[in-house]
């Protein structure tokens, strides 16, 4: 049965996606102000870690799987599938913004969260 183009059996999927979506949300802004997350998005979902912990997590992609390893307050592609390992070789990432990609495997990683003193800056210019 459709209802305006929706079927029924759609409905819970959009429910559970909005409501995955609004804690999600919730979790990157709950916590301590100083607090950064890693938060790593793949064709079967969206995960948040700490960076205050060293781990390296398993992140099934598309095409395998990408092993995202956490470090001394960083994180990093430690090993992916793809071909051309452009996202191992993409390095570190630390600072809140920060962010790598394995187009091929569809895996995305990036850091939220303020810097503890909450002045970091890019550049300066004179």
């Amino acid at each position: 049965m459709k209802l305006g183009g929706i079927k029924i059996l759609d409905l819970p999927v959009l429910i559970l996606s909005v409501a995955a979506l609004i804690a999600s949300v919730l979790l990157l802004r709950r916590g301590s102000g100083n607090e950064r997350l890693l938060v790593v998005r793949s064709p079967k979902g969206e995960f948040v870690y700490p960076l205050s912990k060293d781990a390296v997590y398993r992140i099934e992609g598309a095409i395998g799987i990408s092993e995202i390893e956490v470090s001394d307050g960083g994180a990093r592609f430690k090993d992916s599938p793809c071909p051309g390992k452009t996202c191992v070789m993409s390095g570190e990432l630390s600072l809140p913004g920060a962010w790598a990609a394995c187009l091929p495997n569809q895996v995305f990683i990036r850091i939220e969260g303020e810097e503890p003193d909450g002045s970091q800056l890019d550049a300066i210019a004179q």
